[in-house]
């Protein structure tokens, strides 16, 4: 009987303790996240140089602390030295052929093109650039991507920056909520790689981290605009 007592008790105690292990646990900031950056392909020939990025991103984008659905997105930057010209575009991904003209982005000064395409599995792009008012021969780039095995994943960088800023993380989380979506973007500055973190409240206040991309360290903070 007294056997059948204490286990009674050890029940009532776990049952109790239950519902608080329950609501202190840590959400799954995977499902929060409404744009994420996963890989960049660079590369130079010459005067030219091509930036590329492969990304999931809300759509239709809102910054309004709710992730939504995604849809895939491929985006191509060209630096050319005479952007008074106008470009097309020809390459590969596994067994798809691409093309397209190129906009010339006047802010940023560079051409840009982009396309619904999932994230490329090879490590190279070769593409082709041609002047389309003109027959000067084509440009051909070999762009490789910058991701190498020691970058973070993306559920293990969230793990590692919410541990290293509890405080932030907790005070957006509501049990096992996390009341704002979150922005993750692969970044390439001097030939390393960074994450940039951005966790947008239903407010739309941003608080932004920078993170090095193999540890998960905060490397810069900031703060929502007051």
């Amino acid at each position: 009987m007294k056997k059948l007592m204490l286990s009674g008790a050890l029940l009532i105690c776990l049952f109790a303790l239950f519902p608080l292990a329950a609501c202190s646990r840590t959400p799954d900031l995977t499902k929060y996240v409404s744009e994420y950056r996963s890989d960049i392909f660079y590369g130079t020939e010459g005067d030219y140089s091509v930036f590329a990025s492969c990304s999931e991103k809300e759509y239709p984008y809102q910054a309004d602390g709710n992730a939504a659905g995604m849809s895939s997105l491929f985006e191509l930057a060209l630096t050319a030295p005479d952007n008074t010209k106008t470009y097309s575009v020809k390459f590969s991904i596994g067994d798809k052929n691409y093309e397209g003209e190129l906009s010339f982005d006047s802010v940023k000064m560079v051409h840009t093109w982009s396309q619904s395409i999932p994230a490329p599995q090879q490590k190279e792009i070769l593409f082709t650039f041609v002047n389309t008012e003109s027959e000067e021969e084509p440009v051909a780039i070999q762009a490789e991507s910058v991701k190498s095995e020691e970058i973070l994943p993306l559920a293990e960088l969230l793990k590692r920056v919410s541990a290293a800023d509890p405080d932030t993380f907790a005070a957006l989380s509501d049990g096992n909520t996390f009341c704002a979506e979150i922005y993750v973007r692969l970044l390439y500055e001097n030939e390393e790689c960074y994450y940039y973190i951005g966790l947008t409240d239903r407010s739309g206040n941003t608080y932004a981290m920078l993170a090095d991309a193999e540890t998960g360290e905060i490397l810069a903070t900031r703060q929502p605009r007051a």
